[in-house]
């Protein structure tokens, strides 16, 4: 009989050794991270609904990556820890909430129910706390951003296929728009996704880094966000646009210009792709524009959520401790909504509300503050950060900001832990000191002049290498 047991033994000892090698293969390597992160993603928007792989339980593509790249972040800390600095501690608090309400779930509601309802949270927790382990050079965001762009490129080339099947009628259209009629062919996350790629370009525009095809990017981003019609996504982009105005008088001056090149390739593009079915984007732009159903009945459902969701817990002690830690992953959110009932698997569209209920007024004191934090420390680290934040230190500022946007109407996606993390990490100034020569502004120069600058700059840092050292 104990022979029977030999072949699962001899398995899990391989798996077992295969994902130590392969955690301590991305430990030190972050592109390598994101690249697996961003291969999933497209993976998962193109083809809508990625099945699981049947191994007794439900596993997905994205379990498998992100439990890499926890044992990535456990190495990480155990071999070489880096400094705790606050916003670390932070993270491992969150984490602390997140596993309390996975094992308080699991003991009520069993694996399946818990697996479904925490696993968003465990992805984004573990790529921001995978990326934010890494102190980042310049060259390596550089190298980072270029694969968000390249996976931009890719998501438009979805969009486009998809837009053309809508629009001549093809039956599998119905697959990605609502009734095979809407133009709405991407989620809210990828057209999240595909902004800060358009905030990206317009930042090097401005400062005349990068190659030429990402700095006039933003021409085709912006009127592609719009044809997606996510409005959060719009008044994101709206409050994007006006920080960078308050901040950055070249934006100001090359506005109009800006606007004028978009709203030519706009029509360009929606002349191309629709053709005589015009009635399709005025249509859905201006039914998107113009009803606030949607955001009634979000709000009547956050309403709900936040002061009638724990009154059905007799029990005052354990009604307090669901307001303070957050309820068990695995509960759902039912709640009843201008008369309709909604099932326990409708998610609140809003991250602040579903940070409540799952980790308690504690874990979203948390979140807000991890975030608040770490866009006060970049302002304060910007003197030093100015030259080596590629593509420009406001941009990972607004990163931040914008998710804080984002999250009023949508919960976090795992792409984005990488953004963030970025931002949050800083970035690795090893060798450099403060009273060394004033290094020349790389603003405003030349495409070449940069590069050779950068390289100069590079040289002094020891770019392209990644080590456990903290960020200034």
């Amino acid at each position: 009989m104990p022979f029977l047991y030999l072949p699962i033994l001899i398995i899990a000892i391989v798996g077992g050794v295969l994902f130590a090698s392969l955690s301590l293969y991305f430990r030190s390597r972050p592109l390598a991270g994101a690249n697996i992160v961003l291969a999933v993603y497209l993976i998962e928007i193109l083809f809508v609904h990625v099945p699981p792989i049947p191994l007794g339980v439900q596993i997905y593509p994205a379990d498998i990556v992100f439990a890499l790249l926890f044992g990535a972040v456990m190495f990480r800390y155990a071999i070489g820890m880096p400094k705790l600095r606050a916003f670390r501690w932070i993270l491992i608090a969150l984490f602390l909430l997140y596993f309390i309400s996975v094992a308080r779930g699991f003991a009520l509601f069993g694996l399946k129910q818990t697996a479904n309802e925490g696993r968003g949270w465990f992805y984004f927790l573990t790529g921001m706390a995978y990326f934010s382990s890494f102190s980042l050079s310049s060259s390596m965001r550089k190298k980072l951003m270029t694969r968000w762009f390249v996976a931009s490129v890719l998501m438009i080339v979805i969009a486009m296929f998809r837009w053309v099947a809508v629009a001549t009628g093809v039956s599998v259209g119905t697959d990605w728009a609502e009734g095979g009629t809407s133009i709405r062919v991407l989620n809210s996350s990828a057209a999240f996704f595909l902004a800060m790629a358009f905030f990206g370009s317009m930042f090097l525009n401005l400062s005349h880094r990068g190659p030429k095809w990402q700095r006039r990017a933003f021409y085709v981003l912006g009127p592609v966000i719009l044809l997606l019609q996510h409005r959060t996504v719009w008044e994101v982009m709206i409050v994007g646009l006006l920080w960078l105005g308050l901040r950055d008088a070249r934006f100001r001056k090359k506005a109009k210009g800006a606007i004028v090149g978009m709203a030519l390739v706009g029509i360009m593009m929606g002349g191309f792709v629709f053709g005589y079915r015009s009635e399709l984007i005025s249509g859905t732009l201006r039914n998107s524009a113009t009803n606030g159903d949607t955001f009634l009945w979000r709000v009547v459902g956050w309403y709900q959520l936040v002061f009638n969701n724990f009154a059905d817990n007799d029990n005052p002690t354990l009604r307090k401790l669901d307001r303070t830690i957050g309820q068990p992953f695995g509960t759902g959110y039912e709640r009843m909504v201008l008369g309709a009932h909604l099932p326990p698997f409708t998610v609140p569209h809003n991250y602040y509300v579903e940070t409540y209920l799952r980790l308690g007024i504690v874990g979203l004191f948390l979140l807000i503050l991890l975030y608040v934090s770490g866009m006060r420390r970049m302002k304060r680290m910007r003197p030093r950060f100015r030259n080596h934040a590629y593509p420009n230190p406001n941009f990972w500022h607004l990163v931040l900001l914008s998710q804080l946007c984002f999250f009023l109407t949508y919960g976090a996606s795992y792409d984005q832990s990488i953004l963030a993390g970025a931002a949050l990490a800083g970035i690795r100034l090893k060798g450099y000191h403060l009273k060394t020569p004033k290094e020349p502004c790389l603003t405003g120069s030349s495409s070449g002049e940069q590069d050779t600058k950068e390289s100069e700059i590079g040289q002094r840092l020891g770019e392209g290498q990644s080590d456990n050292s903290d960020p200034v």
